[in-house]
């Protein structure tokens, strides 16, 4: 009895599929991977502040996960972005940390929740507002 050419594809499917499922995956890593290595070369670093927390809520009970959403300047532009990154402490809106940012993509960024800053506001003679960070000590 002859196959009919959807079994003879589901055949070939049920044999390769986790070649298919492999390629995705390799794909995916790479794309990761050339990610990362493009923000450590060609990246600058800003200061981004958090301005909002959501509290991400899963089917399964692993402990309070956090979305955070921030802003940083990156060449004259206001960007936001986003991370669930761990954060230790309750109240972490209006706190400044260090941002790499990619200067060929403004899309790819890293906010580093190690690093955090205090800001400093000066105005100088003419009136201009100004903003120091510096490195908060623990």
């Amino acid at each position: 009895m002859k196959q009919s050419k959807s079994s003879k594809t589901w055949n070939f499917y049920k044999k390769n599929s986790w070649k298919l499922g492999v390629l995705i995956l390799s794909i995916v890593i790479f794309y990761f991977v050339i990610h990362k290595i493009e923000l450590k070369i060609n990246s600058i670093e800003t200061y981004g502040k958090i301005y909002e927390k959501k509290r991400i809520v899963s089917g399964m009970r692993v402990g309070p996960l956090y979305k955070y959403k921030f802003w940083f300047i990156y060449e004259g532009k206001k960007h936001f972005g986003e991370s669930i990154k761990t954060l230790e402490g309750e109240n972490n809106i209006g706190k400044v940390f260090k941002v790499i940012v990619s200067m060929n993509e403004p899309e790819n960024y890293e906010i580093l929740f190690d690093q955090e800053f205090v800001e400093k506001y000066i105005v100088d003679k003419n009136g201009n507002k100004k903003t120091l960070y510096f490195f908060k000590k623990n």
